[in-house]
């Protein structure tokens, strides 16, 4: 039971609000530090629970990714230019640009961290209690 006159989402909102400023870095450049606000709130709702200290590198290696991702693909070239022709020994070749290269990298890395966070609707799914699990802790067969 609580007392009349509480707003739990106030108290809840309060408790998040204390948890994402004591786990968050010091001196973060501001696009940095907006993506952490972000994601913080998303991680530290009481459904998800998973903004924890230990988990805090992973946290801003995610929100270091989705930051240059971003800006990778703002200044990418127009699709018309991802890829060009080269004339070599060999004939015409095409080639893919540099760039877009480096956004493909660069987004298999946030999704390996967004898989470890649990940030899509699949992979929190597997991060569910009881999941994974190979035997159940109440199974006794062996006691």
């Amino acid at each position: 039971m609580r007392p009349d006159g509480v707003d739990v989402a106030k108290v809840r909102r309060k408790a998040q609000r204390k948890l994402i400023r004591g786990l968050k870095p010091k001196d973060l450049p501001a696009d940095l530090a907006a993506e952490y606000e972000r994601v913080a709130w998303i991680l530290s709702e009481p459904s998800v629970d998973r903004l924890k200290p230990r988990f805090i590198d992973t946290v801003m290696e995610y929100c270091r990714s989705t930051v240059r991702l971003r800006s990778l693909r703002a200044s990418m070239p127009t699709l018309a230019h991802e890829i060009y022709r080269v004339k070599s020994r060999n004939g015409d070749q095409v080639k893919s640009h540099p760039h877009v290269a480096q956004v493909n990298e660069e987004w298999r890395k946030w999704r390996s961290l967004v898989a470890m966070l649990g940030l899509s609707p699949t992979d929190e799914r597997s991060l569910l209690p009881g999941q994974g699990d190979l035997f159940d802790e109440n199974d006794g067969y062996f006691d």
